[in-house]
This record gives structure tokens, C-alpha cells and sequence, in this order.
């Protein structure tokens, strides 16, 4: 029987001071792919999703797509990036959804 893990807390974390001057550089992320969604009911947009992945990156305690997710449930995850707690299957659909090709020029711009 596995041991059951352990909620990530947010002073677990570290990184932040990173994402102001990189959620300027991906502001026009957020957009992209939203066409595809005819219903409107998209909560998870590209920049967004790659503020979460760097933060993933930053944090060695992220170990998974579903420590990932329950980082997008955290208040100050959620306030930094503006959005809301990301589910496990939009965050599987989003690495097929989002165009990474449009990282390329935040990239070299960094």
C-alpha cells in the first residue's frame, strides 16, 4: 500500500518574483487556440498555462501533471496568474492545444 502525499502549500514554492516581468512577455499567449472553443468555456489559456509550467520548472516539489493541478488550486498561484484552479484533462489537452513555437521569440527575448 502507497503512502498517501502530501498537500503542496504555498511557502513550499519559490520562484514568484520571476513571473512580473514574465506575465508582460506572455500576455499575447492569451488568446491563442481560442477559437477553438465554441462553447466559451475555456479557463485555461495559453499564458496561463505556461506561467504554470515555469513554475513547475522553478519548484522540484512539482513532480507530476497532478502536483501540477493541485498547484493551480492555491490562492497565490491563482492571483498570480490570473486563473482559475486548472483540471487535470485541461492541462493534459493543453501541451496538443497551445501552439510552442509562439514561445520561441519570449525565449530569445529573455
Amino acid at each position: 500500500m502507497s503512502e498517501k502525499r502530501q498537500k503542496i502549500k504555498e511557502s513550499q514554492l519559490q520562484g514568484f518574483k520571476y513571473f512580473k516581468a514574465i506575465s508582460t512577455m506572455f500576455e499575447s499567449l492569451h488568446d491563442v487556440a481560442c477559437e477553438r472553443d465554441v462553447a466559451g468555456n475555456r479557463t485555461l489559456h495559453m499564458d496561463q498555462y505556461a506561467s504554470l509550467l515555469l513554475l513547475y520548472l522553478f519548484n522540484p516539489i512539482c513532480t507530476s501533471l497532478r502536483s501540477l493541478q493541485q498547484v493551480s488550486e492555491l490562492k497565490k498561484v491563482q492571483k498570480k496568474f490570473g486563473a482559475a484552479r486548472a483540471s487535470l484533462g485541461s492541462l493534459s489537452e493543453a501541451a496538443r492545444v497551445f501552439d510552442s513555437e509562439l514561445l520561441k521569440n519570449i525565449i530569445q527575448e529573455l
